[in-house]
């Protein structure tokens, strides 16, 4: 059985994973705030 091997050894590029992860942080610090604030005037009345 032959072994299959790509033409160039290059290892194989990663999906840019610290931009997505920037992206879930700052949707769950928004939506953190946006719950923060309406628990904060729902409490204030």
């Amino acid at each position: 059985m032959e072994s299959i091997r790509p033409d160039n050894t290059d290892p194989i590029p990663l999906r840019p994973a610290p931009n997505q992860f920037g992206t879930i942080m700052m949707r769950f610090v928004g939506l953190l705030a946006v719950a923060i604030a309406i628990l904060a005037l729902v409490y204030s009345r």
